[in-house]
């Protein structure tokens, strides 16, 4: 797995390509850092594969007090988390944008449209 990092107006956005295993969930656990009351979005849009497992990981070990998103997730990666998934407690976005527009206009967590257009939070290709 690869990972991209990048922490927009409080907003920690990981990019994750490649395969997807119950470690590299540990790992991406331990970088949320706790993050309490913060904002995490992970997006999958690049990933071919997740074991089944490291949904279960990130969806257990998510941190407490802070919103997780989902995002950019395949047919296949979202038959995946469909077969493990026990509840709703992380929501899933059909892409990146989606994800930081749910943010933006039911959280109030960044800025508004335009300020966020000038601060380069726009679609990744």
């Amino acid at each position: 797995m690869k990972a991209y990092h990048t922490d927009k107006e409080g907003i920690g956005i990981w990019r994750l390509s490649g395969v997807v295993s119950p470690a590299d969930a540990l790992t991406l656990l331990r970088s949320l850092g706790g993050g309490e009351n913060g904002c995490f979005i992970i997006d999958f849009e690049n990933v071919d594969h997740i074991n089944y497992t490291a949904f279960e990981i990130l969806e257990s070990g998510a941190p407490k007090g802070s919103k997780l998103l989902f995002s950019g997730l395949s047919d296949y990666v979202l038959d995946i988390l469909a077969f493990v998934r026990r509840s709703d407690t992380i929501p899933v976005y059909a892409d990146l944008e989606k994800a930081i527009e749910y943010l933006v206009v039911e959280r109030g967590k960044i800025c508004s449209r335009s300020q966020r257009n000038s601060h380069g939070l726009k679609r990744h290709a």
